[in-house]
């Protein structure tokens, strides 16, 4: 199908102010839509709405998955729009444990929604990404919001892929968003870290391998999205990924210390799109597949 916006592309400062997202972002925060959009999660959230109801996959007979799902205020919105939503996650485990994904969200979902929503087309479930327990082709829609970067190894992350895929059905829609490399410095490169302790008598990043990177925390390029996402879901991408970016986006370039600290260029953290790690930049990027559907059978 053709779409009517770019969905595969960069979080762009210049989407901050369309009005579209910036409804959706109203609706999910339950609030008036802002005039502009503040930071690269509002984004994330309203690029997942405008592509779900753009695939007319919000509807009362939609079963929806979401992955790595925390607390998102995401979930209680799709609540009310489609027939069931079951968010998954490893709650009350992992470092986001008292932060994004609370045990007690198995408990009280409701304590978390900053809207009146459906409680009964809401189930919340402790699961693993890497093995999902759903049977094959079980969800119209599957999406997980900046989560898959943080589950693990590299093969971690291909299973999580791999099981995304699996569990959504012929025709439906995928939405990941992660977080994209949008510049690789040379020196913050897998095989450059790994030589470091080499030369420190073992004192830096003895984590690094020749293939895992340490001091960019856990960011994709655009190549290892679709070697380490893409490929391994089996799905297809609905549109080639844009990587550019407007030229407003880097004029609020947020630094991220080792201590955690983040320093913004223009002192304010808002709008918050690109932050830097030693030397290199990402930001979020979204990604929108879908499964193509099964073959019409042959006759007979």
């Amino acid at each position: 199908m053709s779409w009517k916006r770019q969905y595969v592309k960069l979080c762009d400062v210049a989407d901050f102010g369309d009005p579209q997202l910036c409804a959706a972002v109203g609706e999910i925060e339950g609030r008036p839509a802002p005039r502009a959009l503040s930071e690269r999660k509002q984004w994330e959230r309203g690029m997942l709405a405008l592509a779900l109801a753009e695939r007319g996959s919000l509807h009362d007979e939609a079963a929806v998955l979401a992955i790595g799902a925390g607390t998102e205020p995401v979930l209680f919105w799709l609540a009310n729009r489609v027939g069931m939503v079951t968010a998954t996650d490893i709650y009350g485990e992992g470092k986001f444990a008292a932060v994004e994904a609370a045990e007690s969200m198995l408990r009280n979902p409701a304590a978390f929604s900053p809207v009146d929503y459906r409680k009964d087309r809401l189930v919340v479930r402790h699961m693993d990404a890497r093995c999902l327990e759903f049977p094959t082709g079980s969800f119209d829609a599957v999406y997980s919001l900046s989560s898959i970067e943080h589950f693990g190894s590299p093969q971690d992350i291909a299973g999580a892929a791999a099981e995304m895929g699996r569990v959504l059905k012929p025709g439906g829609i995928a939405v990941v968003v992660t977080e994209c490399l949008v510049h690789l410095d040379p020196l913050d490169r897998a095989p450059v870290e790994f030589a470091l302790p080499l030369g420190t008598l073992g004192r830096r990043r003895r984590t690094a391998t020749l293939r895992r990177r340490v001091a960019l925390g856990e960011a994709f390029t655009p190549r290892e999205m679709e070697s380490l996402i893409v490929r391994p879901s089996g799905l297809q991408l609905a549109q080639r990924l844009d990587v550019s970016l407007s030229p407003q986006s880097w004029d609020n370039l947020t630094t991220v210390h080792p201590s955690g600290r983040l320093e913004a260029a223009t002192g304010r953290l808002d709008p918050h799109v690109l932050l830097k790690i030693h030397r290199s930049v990402f930001t979020s990027a979204c990604l929108v597949l879908h499964k193509l559907p099964a073959p019409a059978p042959g006759p007979a």
